[in-house]
């Protein structure tokens, strides 16, 4: 059931949730700013140039069938992404490459760590400790585990900055964007970090929540609600998730269950 409030309104968290929320937040934009930055260091010079050759080159001439045109549309879409992926790829090899993985690494540590602290505090209905941000937190952590989980969020960011780089050339060039245009609109979504900021933030959520239930999970408790968060209404998705609470401790599905998702969850029966 969607169209309702969120259990936790955003913009009115009091209490040990909003010292919860405000901990997340923090690690998350400190999080955001230092992987942008090691990004753009990295990216810096990638050169799309032959992309954007091709590109303008294979755009679908005005008219014929729809259908047909639709096709070659979705088909342009899939190899301009694959294009610029493979040159996004090339920048895993750049001296700077290995910063960038270790910045994930930490943030990755840093929110797991946090999120267990979240969680005992959730639990003990007091917000003592969720002040420090835990810029030491991430001293420990399985490092195979941790390595591997920053190259997925790595790979998903440039799977997922491809297909945006894809479809603003390719919106661009059927407007008829002259080639410098269409240089410097890749130049911008190369740069701006919008795709690193959801990927990451997405990623670092999702370690978070976890650690929450860790911490739930070490407190002794068996059962879990999903708790739906937000500054408005709840989506369709989040609000059936909270509607089958409660759920046993290892079948709660995790939030974030989407981009930009914000939901939590707590030990089942808790008063928020």
């Amino acid at each position: 059931m969607a169209d309702r409030a969120p259990t936790l309104n955003l913009g009115a968290l009091s209490g040990v949730w909003a010292s919860v929320y405000a901990l997340r937040d923090r690690l998350e934009a400190a999080a955001d700013r230092e992987v942008i930055a090691e990004w753009r260091s990295v990216v810096e010079g990638l050169d799309l140039t032959d992309v954007i050759a091709t590109v303008e080159q294979s755009a679908p001439a005005a008219g014929g069938d729809p259908a047909a045109a639709a096709l070659r549309r979705r088909h342009l879409q899939q190899v301009t992404a694959a294009a610029v992926l493979a040159r996004l790829t090339m920048v895993t090899r750049a001296p700077g490459w290995p910063a960038l993985i270790a910045v994930l690494v930490a943030a990755l540590r840093r929110a797991r760590a946090a999120g267990q602290r979240a969680g005992h505090a959730v639990g003990d209905g007091s917000d003592d400790g969720l002040d420090d941000d835990g810029q030491d937190d991430d001293a420990s952590g399985d490092d195979a585990r941790d390595q591997v989980s920053a190259y997925d969020v790595a790979a998903a960011a440039l799977k997922a900055l491809a297909a945006v780089v894809a479809r603003q050339l390719l919106a661009a060039v059927a407007g008829g964007s002259s080639t410098s245009a269409l240089a410097s609109l890749v130049a911008t979504a190369l740069s701006d970090g919008l795709v690193w900021t959801l990927t990451v933030t997405t990623a670092l959520g999702v370690v978070f929540t976890t650690g929450m239930g860790t911490a739930y999970a070490a407190r002794g408790v068996l059962q879990f609600d999903f708790v739906t968060a937000g500054d408005a209404s709840v989506c369709a998705t989040c609000a059936d998730a909270e509607d089958a609470n409660p759920y046993p401790a290892a079948s709660v599905p995790f939030p974030p269950l989407h981009p930009n998702c914000r939901c939590s969850i707590e030990p089942a029966g808790s008063e928020d």
